[in-house]
């Protein structure tokens, strides 16, 4: 006879194993059903249903209440279940050999109790897991990707489904937000990059930080972000323009720079979209998408976080001429040269899942930005 403190100390050494597989059994049932397995526009929800139906059985068969050590048997999953409630047993898939006799009033309530206690334990981790697969949204410079952000955040005037704007992450103001003195408490970096760019001129001039600060305070609201109200302690601001052009010329510096910024911005990116996931800030997202520039350049443990990746592209000239019109103080070599510096257009095509095309007009990117939402929403949610 297994003693009770053992039996006990099993059960809840089981309970709790219950919140890591769930992270893993959420992440993986969110990866096999965004997959493209359907192409039919009428069949793509269809797939994902199959993958959670089935994978709720088997969870629910073979993991949550498969075999349950009695008084005489040490094996099993740790539930610890010494008596039997004849009406719940079998849905319970309760192994009972005629050695568990019912339940007394007292029994029954810990028994309902340990069964609510290994669910919640499960879906807490299951709910961890899927939270921390979002959807990826890139594309080259100059391709309009701010602009797709953009119509992401609104919802459809074209399908029914209520809640399908997008909740964006927006990397880009991360990484502007964290060189803001005082703005990101303590995943701040400016006291960091201030320190390590010392004695460089980095820091905007008095005009040129007003006209910054007036830009700032027209910036769009919708941007998910965890800073403080206040945007500065007095501080000189740190100029990006003048930091680019320091490490565009040193690989030393640059090296330096991405080692201070790059974890800041992945520890926020994580916790933005995994609040987004759990807590929604709006009552109108079902979708939550990062929008990150460089998805592709900052290597595969970045783009592994990312069941579906959108990719926003147009045609090389296309992409040439924007640019030179966006920046008119850079010459045509200039933007050649950082259009190169990225991994070109048609590759990143290749290497995601979804493209938008915007090559046209802007009629022709809403209806480019509908029909990706669509085929998200499809492949991401069951019927």
């Amino acid at each position: 006879m297994m003693p009770t403190s053992i039996l006990a100390m099993k059960s809840i050494i089981s309970m709790l194993s219950l919140v890591p597989r769930g992270f893993i059994l959420g992440v993986i049932t969110e990866r096999l059903s965004s997959r493209k397995v359907l192409t039919s526009k009428d069949l793509r929800q269809i797939w994902p249903t199959l993958v959670k139906c089935t994978v709720s059985w088997l969870v629910w068969k073979y993991l949550l209440f498969n075999q349950y050590p009695s008084s005489n048997d040490s094996m099993g999953s740790g539930f610890g279940i010494t008596c039997n409630l004849p009406t719940t047993g079998q849905l319970l898939r309760i192994k009972d050999d005629g050695s568990l006799l019912s339940c007394t009033i007292a029994e029954g309530f810990q028994f309902i109790l340990v069964v609510i206690l290994r669910v919640a334990c499960f879906y807490a981790g299951a709910m961890f897991g899927i939270a921390s697969q979002p959807i990826g949204l890139t594309g080259g410079i100059a391709c309009g990707k701010s602009t797709v952000s953009s119509m992401f955040r609104s919802q459809s005037t074209k399908y029914t489904m209520k809640k399908d704007a997008f909740a964006i992450v927006d990397v880009d103001a991360i990484a502007h937000d964290i060189l803001i003195p005082g703005k990101m408490g303590s995943d701040c970096g400016y006291g960091r990059v201030v320190k390590a760019f010392d004695g460089a001129d980095i820091f905007m001039k008095e005009e040129e930080e007003k006209k910054s600060e007036e830009k700032a305070k027209k910036k769009d609201s919708h941007t998910i972000d965890d800073a403080k109200e206040d945007d500065g302690d007095g501080r000189p601001t740190i100029d990006r323009r003048k930091l680019g052009n320091i490490i565009f010329r040193d690989t030393k510096k640059r090296r330096a720079l991405n080692g201070i910024t790059h974890p800041l911005i992945s520890k926020i990116m994580v916790k933005q979209m995994i609040r987004e996931n759990l807590f929604p800030s709006s009552d109108n997202t079902s979708t939550v998408a990062v929008d990150i520039p460089l998805l592709f350049e900052v290597g595969l443990a970045m783009r592994m976080i990312f069941p579906i990746k959108i990719v926003v592209a147009c045609d090389e000239g296309v992409q040439l001429e924007r640019l030179m019109e966006r920046n008119k103080d850079l010459t045509k070599e200039q933007c050649e040269n950082r259009i190169q510096s990225q991994i070109p257009i048609s590759k990143k095509v290749q290497m995601g899942d979804i493209t938008i095309w915007n090559n046209g007009s802007m009629d022709d990117l809403k209806k480019e930005v509908e029909r990706a939402r669509k085929e998200v929403t499809d492949r991401s949610h069951a019927v």
